[in-house]
């Protein structure tokens, strides 16, 4: 038997129990991580002193290499666990280290152990000593004993922990929270803004290029996605305040700016939690080389990951950089396509898939240009601009294709996992439950919007600055009647952010005003119904299933004179060959209350899978046919639950 030293700290209310590895608060234990209690640890022994960055890091690491924000996830953690928010008892010194600010007690008891063949019995010294009639002999059996009872617990207790894993796999995913990052739309500072396209579509390929550390099975890493965060675009946020608003650790903000033959692009990556810079890095290319832009891509992908908390392969860098063309027209055709997707409208949409095709044209393995145009056919059907089954069947091909040429491309495998959605695949998209991209519209398209709007509260409340979530949560309140909430909570998506860009929501998008009217039939306030829908129409440039939501207010309004004209002019442009939105023209005839007919669209609507058609049933307009049978069978052939 060995006597030790049990060795503990006390500061305030807290006490660090070096001997065990636990931190207590007065009597009850706080988690911490081991590498959070390292650092805690080494801060409490030097308290009062500066300590770097570099110094906690050799401490806690013992040499690996990581980067600093590994170092500032724990320090977050051993925040949360004092209570210090306010950094009372952690301070930190901007771009030098942190000093533990409190007097630390140093307290030492003397503690017996015994040892043997790898079990060790800690058993602290009272002030009666354990009776001398217990043999050595005793104590070993004891021991033994002990021992494979452990080894026999242990097996159970993995068993259960598998189990409990299996079972509750999505909470553990959404507890154990990845590291997130929002990339902000590259300033174009060069003062021509037809270079738009070049800054715009370098900050689409950083964002692609970091989903590439994800696969469909695990997120190892949170990229807020381009339609939330070009909504930001042109606009003077505080990319540390802006940061706090969409919920994420670490924001990188650029500039793209020209002096004589130089293009160069300043990127800096921010730490939400101190506003710190965690790295900060120039990369220059000569104007007249567009090659040399995506080689020069490659390096800012590649930097940016290696300071993010990722433990990442040599293999899977080489994966986040990979080039995906060498012909630099096509990828300048490419960064064109996306800056007219990004639009959404008719004519960009049909504008972009040009750009994209002739991109394949000059290089037919540019597998990110096929995964593009991919998207504007699938925006086309959302929109109502194309037939959902020509959307799903070219969409499908095209990411086939792109995922032949690289089966490792993220993108495209994730686009192909919308597709469940869009071909009605439910019992996929339960099975996955909230992990799946279309369980919302499962929720929706179900009856169960009140779940839907739990979870999008819920996720607002970690990123109220996402423009995306916002208007996600106003349509789901208005699909679930909540007309009140549904009105507010549409106004404040509009103005979330003020951009002129139809694709992020604001003021200057159809999406928002379209909804905006919808609430206002609901309320029966048709005025206002009609003219932000008048609105959503011109913004749309007069878009075929603008004017079919025109007509269904002028219909339900009373004014069916008007809802007829606009009616006779889309069902005469079908005559011609042109597309005209199937569910757009039921929901007229359900406004006019002609039940055949809206009945006959509905059907048609069905065989062309339209995209709209699983939340017909969140249509007011349409509610007088739930009492007919044939509503609800339609929702049996869809696989939808009534």
């Amino acid at each position: 038997m060995q006597k030790h030293a049990h060795q503990t700290y006390s500061f305030g209310e807290f006490t660090l129990d070096i001997t065990r590895g636990s931190l207590l608060r007065g009597s009850a234990e706080i988690k911490l991580r081991p590498k959070s209690f390292d650092v805690l640890k080494y801060l409490t022994e030097n308290n009062g002193r500066l300590v770097g960055k570099d110094e906690l890091i050799d401490f806690a690491w013992q040499g690996m290499a990581v980067t600093d924000d590994s170092l500032v996830q724990c320090l977050k953690e051993i925040r949360r666990a004092l209570g210090d928010d306010t950094q009372q008892l952690i301070k930190t010194v901007p771009r030098r280290g942190y000093i533990f600010d409190k007097d630390v007690s140093d307290n030492d008891e003397a503690v017996y152990s015994e040892e043997t063949s790898g079990v060790h019995l800690v058993i602290e010294e009272f002030e009666e000593n354990v009776s001398s009639t217990v043999s050595r002999k005793s104590i070993l059996e004891i021991v033994r004993q002990h021992k494979i009872a452990t080894i026999a617990s242990g097996i159970v207790l993995v068993a259960i922990l598998v189990t409990v894993a299996l079972a509750f796999r999505p909470i553990l995913a959404w507890y154990f929270k990845p590291p997130s990052i929002a990339i902000l739309p590259i300033v174009n500072a060069t003062g021509d803004p037809k270079l738009d396209y070049i800054s715009d579509g370098v900050t689409d390929n950083l964002i692609t290029g970091l989903t590439q550390v994800n696969t469909s099975e695990n997120t190892r890493l949170r990229v807020l996605a381009q339609f939330t965060m070009f909504g930001f675009k042109n606009k003077d946020v505080e990319p540390r305040n802006l940061g706090r608003e969409l919920g994420v650790d670490s924001v990188l903000a650029s500039k793209m700016f020209e002096e004589r033959n130089l293009r160069t692009f300043k990127l800096e990556l921010i730490n939400v939690e101190d506003g710190s810079i965690i790295w900060s890095k120039q990369f220059a290319m000569e104007r007249d080389k567009p090659f040399e832009i995506s080689e020069s891509l490659d390096q800012m992908t590649r930097e940016t990951a290696a300071h993010l908390p990722l433990l990442l392969s040599e293999a899977e860098l080489t994966n986040l950089t990979r080039r995906y063309t060498s012909n630099a027209e096509a990828y300048d055709l490419y960064l064109k396509g996306r800056s007219e997707y990004f639009k959404v409208l008719p004519s960009s949409l049909r504008q972009s898939i040009v750009y994209y095709q002739q991109a394949v044209d000059l290089d037919p393995n540019f597998a990110l240009a096929y995964w593009a145009m991919a998207l504007s056919y699938s925006v086309q059907a959302q929109i109502d601009e194309r037939a959902g089954q020509d959307a799903i069947e070219r969409s499908t091909d095209l990411l086939q294709h792109a995922l032949r040429i690289d089966n490792n491309l993220a993108v495209a495998q994730n686009a192909l996992k919308n597709k469940d959605g869009d071909t009605w695949q439910w019992d996929t998209v339960k099975r996955e439950g909230r992990t799946h991209p279309s369980y919302g519209t499962y929720l929706l398209a179900s009856g169960r919007g009140e779940e839907e709007i739990v979870d999008l509260k819920q996720r607002i409340s970690n990123g109220p600055g996402n423009p995306v979530l916002n208007f996600r949560y106003c349509v789901a309140l208005s699909w679930a009647r909540h007309t009140d909430d549904a009105l507010e909570q549409c106004k404040k998506t509009a103005n979330i952010v003020p951009a002129s860009n139809r694709a992020y929501l604001g003021p200057f998008s159809p999406w928002v005003h379209v909804t905006l009217s919808n609430v206002y039939v609901q309320k029966q306030m048709y005025q206002e119904a009609l003219a932000e829908q008048k609105t959503a129409v011109e913004l749309a440039e007069n878009s075929k299933s603008m004017r079919a939501e025109l007509a269904s207010i002028y219909a339900i309004s009373g004014q069916k004179d008007e809802a007829y004209k606009i009616l006779d002019d889309l069902i005469g442009s079908e005559s011609q060959s042109e597309y005209t939105p199937s569910i757009n023209i039921a929901i007229v005839y359900c406004s006019l209350g002609d039940r055949e007919k809206a009945f006959s669209w509905l059907e048609r609507a069905f065989n062309e899978r339209e995209d709209r058609l699983p939340n017909i049933r969140g249509r007011t307009e349409c509610d007088w046919l739930h009492d007919d049978p044939r509503f609800w069978k339609l929702y049996d052939r869809m696989g939808l639950p009534h």
